[in-house]
């Protein structure tokens, strides 16, 4: 695969280098041997494939500009399947927070959003089975970029903020006072550290917004399809 990565380095070659033309040689080379894998499953002879994969791919500037055409409901498809994953492993690890209220609630509701997730996935593959990719839209690929790094950025801010209230709210007379931090008992512990963990199951959020370039080049609507 050293010759895709040649031709990607080659493709963006009179680009200035910046963290989204480098994130986007990444996603472009992954999305490259995901295709030539796809083509030799299907019986093409390696070589022969990367020449197909490379042929079909879009020329450099077509890749850094403002809009991509996408399949709509393929795009959707993917996003709901990237977001049930999602959903799913925080809801398995949420498990052993059920001792406190809140633990509960929120494995509860993960529980719930799975379900509802799983039968739009299961709607969404329904209808692209029947209808296929017919309808394409146009999206912004430096828009979604700057969404995904937005979005990391506010959700490093609020975890910030979280941790730093939470300690406010329990050890806050004690750090003021320069007294010794302790709990009472496992109990205690567990209750602040539940309150320390929840939080971090909305990394669901940049964790669906970072992919989204990525599915968006995965959906291209292509000439040959």
């Amino acid at each position: 695969m050293e010759h895709l990565q040649a031709h990607v380095e080659k493709l963006f070659y009179k680009y200035k280098k910046s963290s989204q033309i480098e994130e986007l040689k990444w996603e472009v080379l992954s999305n490259l041997e995901a295709r030539v894998a796809d083509l030799v499953a299907d019986g093409m002879e390696l070589e022969e494939a990367m020449r197909v994969a490379i042929e079909q791919l879009p020329s450099a500037d077509q890749l850094v500009g403002e809009k991509r055409k996408v399949y709509a409901a393929v795009f959707m498809q993917e996003l709901v399947q990237r977001v049930l994953l999602y959903t799913l492993v925080a809801w398995v690890l949420t498990m052993p927070l059920r001792i406190w209220g809140m633990g509960i609630l929120l494995n509860h509701s993960l529980l719930a959003l799975c379900l509802l997730e799983g039968a739009v996935f299961a709607a969404l593959l329904g209808i692209n089975r029947k209808t296929g990719k017919r309808k394409a839209v146009e999206l912004s690929l430096r828009s979604a970029f700057t969404l995904r790094k937005t979005a990391w950025l506010l959700w490093g801010l609020y975890m910030a903020v979280s941790v730093a209230y939470t300690t406010a709210l329990h050890f806050g007379s004690d750090i003021w006072f320069a007294r010794e931090i302790s709990l009472s008992g496992p109990y205690q512990f567990a209750t602040v550290a539940v309150e320390y963990v929840l939080p971090l199951v909305s990394i669901i959020v940049p964790l669906l917004l970072h992919v989204v370039p990525d599915v968006m080049m995965q959906c291209e609507a292509r000439e040959e399809d």
